[in-house]
């Protein structure tokens, strides 16, 4: 049987995804009660550690997912450090993200029904518009940031670059985040964005899968960013005369260049499109398109399921190394999803984590930020004997298995 390695108080098993800024795997968290919670850990590379605004960045991630409890976001447990590596722990989703769900259907001859595709982004519009009622815009809507369950359940995630009030990594002015090609017209500019540049992302995400392939094409991003200001794609119907008329007008209005001319809401955009899936679809099931993404992702889940089969979960805390040493970790930042873990006062986590990031930045020579009053931020010394320029995309993410299951996190050139 393989060992599993400790990471704090997680159990890292198989990797999931790798790439230039963090690998990410499956592992497993054992609660005061015995019970055994899968997660997902993302790694952050040792490259990254002595950059402060990264670091910052990856704790707004877990202070912002951490403040919506909607069942289409994914969580973010928590933000932490071990052994002198970051992680975020996540929830697990035992799926695949939506651009590999496109992308294996076309591999295999198929499309991805549009029915199914409707609900995929309705449902994702929904997990938006929680996000967007806290403040918060996502600025990085795509498939990669979409997860499909093989029940069924879709969940956006990887809020890492998202713009929220109490963010403590501010982004400049003039400084694009994002993969361009969904990006709305004002983002491409460098503009303050709102919850309606969101929506004109997902217009995007949806024109690609019912029609497969985007709105807005350029052969590099400057040109591929004017198109996105000034072209007009055509309407769905009329390469796909299958699809109803109505979903014409439906992306007309959410992909037009006046953001006042835009669904208002990502809630309202979800209300139409369940309008017309109703009508094409009354008796569509979840259950289908979670059966869909089995059966394209078969042979990749036998194989996860057999390398799980060899790791030892039994194992206690003491058999970490042969001298049953205990390795301290450092909570930074918890949602409170385990309470075992969770019994510090509040004001002293923050507290903590206030001195911790004075600490970084004095190493760093940068300027410290107080963390005091900030929304849901946790951080604490916490014992490993329990159990329990312009910035346009971030490295890729290679998927190792090719199902990039439960990664929870993306953050990739696609």
């Amino acid at each position: 049987m393989r060992r599993p390695r400790w990471l704090g108080p997680y159990r890292v098993l198989t990797r999931l995804a790798s790439g230039g800024m963090a690998e990410i795997f499956r592992g497993v968290r054992t609660t005061a009660d015995g019970a055994q919670v899968p997660v997902a850990v993302k790694c952050i590379l040792p490259v990254h550690t002595a950059d402060p605004e990264f670091v910052d960045m990856l704790s707004d991630e877990a202070r912002i997912t951490a403040s919506l409890d909607h069942p289409n976001v994914a969580r973010v447990y928590e933000f932490g450090e071990a052994d002198e590596t970051y992680f975020l722990a996540m929830e697990l989703v035992d799926g695949v993200d939506l651009r590999s769900v496109v992308r294996r259907c076309r591999e295999r001859g198929e499309a991805l029904p549009w029915v199914h595709a409707l609900y995929v982004i309705e449902q994702a519009l929904s997990g938006l518009h929680a996000a967007h009622e806290l403040d918060i815009v996502h600025r990085d809507f795509t498939p990669s940031n979409i997860l499909v369950s093989v029940t069924g359940d879709v969940k956006l995630i990887d809020f890492g670059i998202a713009k929220a009030e109490h963010n403590r990594s501010q982004t400049r002015s003039g400084v694009i985040k994002g993969k361009v090609k969904y990006m709305s017209p004002e983002q491409t500019e460098g503009k303050r964005l709102e919850r309606r540049s969101d929506v004109f992302s997902a217009g995007v995400v949806l024109y690609e899968c019912l029609v497969g392939r985007p709105p807005f094409l350029a052969p590099e991003d400057p040109l591929l960013m004017e198109a996105i200001r000034e072209a007009h794609p055509d309407p769905v119907s009329a390469s796909h005369p299958e699809l109803p008329s109505a979903l014409d007008a439906i992306l007309a209005r959410a992909l037009d260049k006046d953001p006042a001319a835009r669904f208002q809401t990502a809630e309202a955009f979800a209300a139409e499109l369940r309008g017309v899936r109703l009508v094409a679809a009354s008796g569509f099931e979840p259950s289908e398109l979670g059966a869909l993404v089995a059966r394209v992702f078969d042979a990749e889940r036998r194989e996860r399921e057999a390398l799980l089969s060899e790791f030892d979960l039994q194992v206690g805390i003491d058999d970490l190394t042969p001298t049953g040493e205990r390795r301290e970790y450092t909570r930074l930042v918890s949602a409170g999803v385990f309470p075992d873990a969770d019994k510090d006062d509040v004001d002293a986590l923050r507290d903590a984590l206030d001195a911790w990031l004075a600490t970084r930045r004095a190493e760093t020579g940068t300027h410290e930020t107080s963390l005091s009053g900030g929304a849901d931020s946790t951080g604490s010394s916490t014992s490993g004997d329990d159990p329990a320029g312009q910035t346009l995309e971030m490295d890729a993410l290679s998927d190792d298995t090719g199902t990039g299951t439960g990664t929870g996190a993306g953050g990739g050139r696609r």
